[in-house]
């Protein structure tokens, strides 16, 4: 007996309720349900086989999961704590689908400074009780843990986070004895009838349809084939942006920011890749021309809209027929080549493009690498000026305050700070606080150089005003 080994077998056999879809399972849900499944606690579960919050660099073994400030919703998201969490389930399940039970998926195309995912749980009842009365497993879905969705997709209802019983707000995502469907508190049932759980809703209606779309745009994406997701990357961010200032702007980024609602500048970094647009960002461009989420992340350029009302140009603005000429490139990136390497470079690179009659977000997207290196040495020649002006302007208030100081030494004034001021105010000479060194620099060098004038001078005065001075005098 003792020669033998028991073959290595899965601790847990149960499976998602749901893997793909609007209303697939979220994985911190999945554990509650393995310990439910075990008759274990949930705490028992994490700590003791899931090893919160994982062996890994960056992240402390010695925190526990459930103290303050802990974020167990961070396990549904995208990060190195959804894929710790995938990797030690999935050795404890012998399930390789749990990846979808998260953002894991959606890791390359979705970034949010402030999180993808909420802090707390968040419920539909009406949901919750639809699987009761269907006889089906009661689970709590993955959409219900993204920070921006507030509504129910299905029956466009508030999410919610407190007890219809007790009161308790769920701030966290977890706790030690968690049930699906029930509060983390009493215990009692979350589910509600649709008509019942609407009467408690008279006084949270604002801003529902915007919530209701953004709600729907989240679902659509989770609902995405596999084969639509592997077209969705961050750089059809950009191809979007090109896109849409094309069709909407006529090749003007300036104008198209204008549409946007956002700063040239943010708009100028987004298209060079240097900053990844947001998905709160995304989500207002598309909400404004009414763009599905799905099509902005899939690069689909015939979703920004064609009615014409939208390519009226404002009052006093003439739309830029260059856009659309048919252009010699080869001969443009040839004029471009010859400014960039030669050592005259000082006009910027919107000066250039008017120089050659091409609109400068056209000619930059066309030559970014070219438009770089312009702008740089045009930056270079400018900053070579502006210190070229500055020590000339240095030299020559230098040069006056001397012989303001040596004037002031000769009649016996003492030349402090505020009679130099005096005397450049009375000569109309300009000064700001950075030239109060100046000042003290032109006594110096007019002490060291001619003392002769500045020492007698104030040691003749002083005698003068002696009495044995007098006296010797007569």
């Amino acid at each position: 007996m003792n020669g033998h080994l028991s073959p290595e077998r899965t601790a847990f056999h149960l499976k998602p309720a749901r893997c793909a879809g609007s209303a697939r399972q979220k994985l911190t849900d999945y554990v509650v349900q393995i310990a439910k499944d075990s008759l274990l606690p949930f705490d028992v579960v994490v700590m003791e086989m899931v090893q919160w919050p994982a062996c890994i660099d960056g992240l402390d073994a010695t925190r526990r999961p459930f103290a303050s400030g802990q974020h167990l919703a961070l396990a549904n998201a995208h990060g190195e704590t959804a894929k710790y969490w995938v990797q030690r389930l999935t050795d404890l399940t012998g399930q390789t689908d749990l990846e979808a039970l998260t953002l894991l998926p959606f890791a390359g195309v979705l970034r949010d400074p402030f999180g993808l995912v909420g802090h707390g749980r968040r419920w539909c009842p009406v949901c919750l009780q639809d699987d009761l009365l269907a006889g089906a497993e009661i689970y709590e879905r993955l959409i219900w843990s993204i920070r921006l969705v507030e509504r129910c997709p299905i029956h466009d209802v508030p999410l919610t986070s407190e007890c219809p019983n007790c009161q308790y707000r769920h701030c966290n995502e977890t706790c030690r004895r968690s049930i699906s469907g029930h509060c983390a508190r009493c215990h009692y049932w979350l589910g509600a009838s649709l008509s019942c759980y609407r009467r408690s809703l008279h006084c949270r209606r604002r801003n529902s349809s915007r919530q209701k779309w953004l709600a729907n745009e989240f679902a659509s994406l989770l609902d995405v084939p596999d084969t639509t997701l592997i077209k969705m990357s961050q750089e059809n961010a950009v191809l979007m942006l090109e896109s849409g200032i094309d069709r909407l702007a006529g090749g003007s980024a300036k104008r198209f920011a204008s549409e946007c609602g956002k700063s040239p500048s943010s708009l100028s970094e987004w298209r060079a890749g240097l900053v990844i647009p947001s998905i709160q960002t995304i989500l207002d461009i598309c909400e404004k021309f009414q763009i599905r989420l799905v099509d902005w992340l899939c690069a689909n350029s015939d979703a920004w809209p064609v009615d014409p009302e939208r390519r009226k140009h404002t009052h006093g603005y003439s739309p830029r027929r260059t856009a659309y000429l048919e252009r010699d490139w080869s001969s443009i990136e040839r004029k471009l080549r010859t400014v960039a390497d030669s050592d005259r470079c000082t006009l910027s690179w919107k000066q250039t493009a008017e120089n050659l009659g091409i609109d400068p977000s056209q000619l930059h997207a066309k030559f970014p690498e070219l438009a770089g290196k312009i702008s740089r040495k045009a930056r270079e020649h400018r900053t070579r000026d502006s210190v070229n002006r500055r020590e000339a302007r240095r030299t020559v208030l230098l040069g006056k305050l001397k012989q303001i100081v040596r004037k002031m030494l000769v009649a016996g004034i003492d030349p402090t700070r505020r009679h130099v001021e005096a005397e450049l105010t009375k000569h109309g000479i300009e000064y700001r606080w950075a030239d109060y060194p100046l000042i003290a620099q032109a006594r110096h060098e007019v002490d060291r150089a001619i003392p002769y004038i500045s020492a007698p001078s104030r040691y003749s005065s002083s005698q003068r005003s002696s009495p044995g001075h007098m006296e010797t005098k007569g």
